[in-house]
């Protein structure tokens, strides 16, 4: 098993995962009572059959249906193992596919649609009106100013009744070529993520537009924090762009 620090920088630490290397697949609970002893944000499991590789990632809580950060992880210990450019990883979302360029790691991401959404600000515990509030598979809060964004004091019981959304993200424009971001996802035993690579799917595009630019960077406001590069490839997809960390090989 190996620990890995995703989209870290200076002074940024970055998000943790785990990664772990098995000959064949476990009964889920196995999985998932791994993922939970080794207390890591999320746990990506590969099994291996020749250069055919296949992921799952796990939070505390189960399984996920696509992790930015567990991908790039797992991506990084493999192209470090076989000292290739490109990996592949098989999943139950579909491939996903990392490549590395110098000391940085690189995600095809998809760009998804935003759909009309009608949340009240009481829903979120929130004092201020929104700017605009969108859904995809999160639901997408956008603030006034980064200072919204970093004062705004989550209440998770409220979150967790919007439970037909993966996720609520609160962003908001930092300058012309980036914004800031937070990513709350309880009713997936993840309160506040660290750094969230698939939160961008939701939000680059929305930033594509808004901004007007072709390029962006983010950084998400939680308390070790998280460093992206985004880069819009088409119109409906991303490559988000990460400095990976490893910490060491433990049992």
């Amino acid at each position: 098993m190996k620990i890995f620090d995703v989209f870290c920088g200076e002074g940024i630490q970055g998000n943790p995962c785990a990664v772990i290397m098995l000959t064949g697949w476990p009964p889920e609970h196995e999985l998932a009572q791994s993922a939970r002893r080794l207390k890591v944000p999320v746990t990506s499991f590969i099994v291996s059959h020749g250069l055919e590789h296949h992921i799952r990632w796990f939070s505390a809580a189960g399984e996920i249906n696509l992790c930015g950060h567990g991908s790039l992880a797992a991506g990084a210990a493999l192209l470090e193992q076989s000292r290739q450019k490109r990996v592949t990883l098989s999943s139950r979302y579909g491939p996903v596919t990392i490549v590395k360029n110098a000391n940085r790691y690189q995600l095809e991401l998809p760009s998804w649609k935003r759909n009309n959404c009608s949340i009240a600000k009481e829903q979120l515990g929130l004092t201020i009106e929104p700017l605009d509030i969108f859904s995809t598979r999160d639901l997408v809060v956008v603030l006034e100013s980064e200072g919204a964004v970093k004062d705004y004091n989550p209440n998770f019981k409220k979150i967790r009744k919007l439970n037909q959304f993966h996720a609520v993200i609160l962003t908001a424009m930092s300058s012309t070529n980036s914004y800031v971001l937070r990513y709350f996802a309880p009713n997936i035993g993840i309160l506040e993520d660290i750094a969230t690579g698939s939160a961008h799917c939701s939000i680059a595009p929305y930033w594509f537009d808004t901004l007007k630019q072709e390029s962006l960077t983010a950084l998400q406001l939680s308390k070790q924090g998280g460093l992206f590069e985004l880069a819009k490839q088409d119109h409906s997809k991303i490559i988000l762009t990460s400095l990976v960390k490893e910490r060491g090989v433990y049992e």
